[in-house]
């Protein structure tokens, strides 16, 4: 009797998983099919992972001195992100915070990519670098609407403030701009799966 309850258990517990996983699977197909089909996709990515030490540190220099940098995962991780624009068939506009962790991301996955420090991660109660943040991605997305999808790379803070979304690594928030420079979120893009 309880080798007939487990076995049931277990059947239960595959097809659930089965069905969170075709599920998420049609839900990234239908995003991807909005990317390569819709105007005014802007795709909000994050840097992908970074070794320890202090988030806020920037060298204006592009020397990275002082700042976060992408571990060999991270790398890796941002070359499957190209990979998986490439086999969607998808040629985006990339805009880039120019600390080296995402302008690194960005290089790795797209080979090319405008920088802008002022997408650089915002300080903490830094009232007026936050209000520089928000006016420099909203001229960059104003900018940037049209047929082509846009992808920015930034850090989870700004991310958070443009989307209300926070995404994992390996996680991209897909969604329409407004003539405003707004966005609306469509959902969440699997890029990767972080190992």
């Amino acid at each position: 009797m309880l080798s007939n309850h487990l076995a049931k258990t277990a059947l239960y517990l595959m097809l659930g998983v089965f069905w969170l996983t075709s599920t998420s699977a049609s839900a990234d197909d239908a995003l991807w099919q909005a990317i390569a089909s819709q105007p005014n996709i802007v795709i909000v990515m994050r840097h992908t992972e970074v070794g320890r030490g202090t988030g806020a540190t920037y060298d204006p220099s592009g020397q990275c001195a002082g700042e976060n940098m992408l571990t060999p995962r991270g790398r890796r991780e941002a070359e499957l992100i190209g990979k998986q624009f490439r086999e969607h068939g998808v040629v985006p506009r990339v805009v880039s915070s120019a600390m080296c962790r995402t302008r690194d991301t960005a290089m790795l996955a797209f080979g090319e990519a405008e920088l802008d420090p002022k997408l650089r991660e915002s300080a903490t109660g830094d009232a007026a670098r936050f209000q520089e943040f928000l006016a420099a991605a909203a001229d960059w997305i104003r900018k940037y609407r049209g047929a082509r999808p846009m992808v920015l790379v930034m850090h989870l803070p700004n991310i958070d403030s443009l989307t209300g979304e926070q995404p994992t690594y390996g996680e991209a928030v897909i969604t329409t701009a407004d003539d405003k420079g707004e966005l609306d979120v469509l959902g969440r893009l699997v890029l990767y799966r972080p190992q």
